[in-house]
């Protein structure tokens, strides 16, 4: 085995840590690699050796590195931070400096991480032969901007402004790697396409649900929460929800102008007749657009059979690629279907919120909320339900529920349904969430760790590697 593989593996092993809620071991890992990388570098520049042309996928280990040890850090904080407060007997003092140092450290790593993403996109745009690496050094900074964005959101208070200004600049170096690869001539590849895609649905939404107040859970589950937005940032959560349900849609259907339809014709969300959620796109080159579009898939069908040696190979997808979006769009769904709430349109807002309940419950190996038992025998071959293999889309199926049971209750003899959902919200939390991502106090309970995690996005060097 090569020290590259055993490099690899290490990541591998160091993100189902992360994933399985085991953040000590995980973080264990990731410095491990973090500290190897600086011996390397070290030995590097005693040697004084050049940088060969494909050195810059050092900067993509790096960051991947930075970024693992600064999630692990944010997740292990949560969580210590949540048994904090179910217990009384500590030192207020030692406590806050403690959660002061783990802060700093955390948002040092995530936004070193970031700036070397972002600087050594620059510097690979002025090398043709780099613009491949350009197009990934993009992807793996529009992540850390997501990531770096969440970490605002969840350690201070006031730092709205801030998680929004770094969840923009990701969607506008998303925007960049398309400009850049036109310009270029650059062939993104079809899976790296979808996976940018994927990343500014997760920014769409992230913006959104600050924006709607979503981000404590612990407030959404409150009967008697009912915050009342005022129509400029209900427009702008509404414009932010409905852009990251239409890309969900495209992801999972493929794209609209492919179904012969057109922008008026997609989900059911299309439409209000108030003034607080404006779905008009009012960009004047959006045909001259669609015209092009649609000459160039007719000219990708006529060369489907011709051989293109500069056509990057086609990565297969996971089979359960689709699936796994079709739950996570469940977040769009609700963030939506919350927006109609905000505006007085119960009716469809539920209709919205029914669909996210069962995008949510859609997928292939998971476990109805109806069963009685947690036992090995609910997971039958083909047994749909809430995925138990990902925390992310746990945290989606439950957020989605408290989101509903907030309509329910402001909604007259609805108690019992809003009843039921925080019921299977609790459930989620309880049964359906790894042990590490829940914080338990020693009576028992568990207080709700924030479904913005959901967003946070662990890259490691060998998703850009080009087969």
């Amino acid at each position: 085995m090569t020290k590259q593989q055993r490099v690899q593996l290490q990541f591998l092993q160091a993100k189902l840590y992360t994933l399985s809620g085991q953040f000590t071991l995980a973080l264990s890992e990731y410095e491990d690699l973090l500290e190897k990388m600086e011996q390397d570098v070290e030995r590097q520049m005693k040697q004084q050796h050049n940088q060969p042309p494909g050195g810059v996928v050092s900067v993509i280990d790096g960051a991947a590195t930075l970024t693992g040890v600064g999630l692990t850090k944010l997740l292990l904080l949560l969580y210590q931070e949540g048994n904090k407060e179910e217990n009384n007997n500590h030192d207020t003092s030692s406590s806050t400096t403690t959660t002061t140092t783990a802060i700093h450290e955390i948002m040092e790593a995530m936004e070193t991480s970031t700036e070397m993403l972002l600087e050594s996109r620059q510097d690979a745009l002025h090398s043709p032969k780099h613009a491949d690496l350009a197009i990934d050094l993009g992807i793996a900074a529009s992540i850390s901007l997501t990531n770096l964005g969440v970490a605002h959101c969840l350690l201070g208070k006031k730092n709205k402004v801030k998680s929004i200004e770094q969840w923009k600049k990701g969607i506008d170096t998303l925007d960049a790697l398309l400009s850049d690869a036109m310009n270029t001539a650059t062939i993104i590849p079809r899976h790296k396409f979808l996976w940018m895609e994927s990343i500014r649905a997760r920014l769409h939404c992230d913006i959104a649900c600050l924006l709607l107040g979503l981000v404590d859970p612990s407030s959404s589950s409150s009967p008697t929460t009912k915050k009342q937005l005022d129509d400029d940032t209900l427009k702008l959560a509404s414009e932010a929800a409905k852009k990251g349900l239409d890309i969900y849609d495209e992801l999972i259907n493929g794209a609209k102008i492919l179904r012969g339809e057109n922008d008026d014709g997609g989900s059911s969300s299309s439409t209000h007749d108030g003034n607080n959620i404006d779905e008009e796109d009012n960009d004047d080159n959006k045909k001259e657009w669609e015209r092009i579009l649609k000459e160039e898939v007719k000219k990708k069908k006529k060369q489907e059979n011709d051989d293109d040696d500069n056509k990057p190979p086609e990565v297969s997808l996971s089979p359960l690629w689709i699936d796994y979006h079709r739950c996570e769009s469940a977040r769009a769904l609700g963030l939506v279907a919350h927006c109609y709430a905000q505006a007085g349109a119960a009716v469809t807002s539920e209709g919205l919120f029914q669909s996210a309940l069962d995008a949510s419950s859609s997928y292939p190996f998971g476990q109805s909320l109806r069963s009685s038992s947690s036992s090995s025998s609910n997971f039958v071959h083909g047994g749909k339900g809430i995925a138990l293999s990902s925390p992310n889309l746990a945290f989606i199926a439950r957020d989605v529920r408290l989101w509903y049971a907030m309509l329910c209750n402001n909604w007259e003899k609805r108690k019992g349904d809003a009843d039921r959902l925080l019921a299977d919200a609790q459930k989620i939390d309880k049964d359906m969430v790894f042990q590490g991502y829940s914080s338990s106090s020693q009576e028992g309970k568990k207080k709700r760790i924030s479904g913005m995690i959901s967003s946070l996005w662990l890259f490691n060097p060998i998703d850009f590697e080009r087969k």
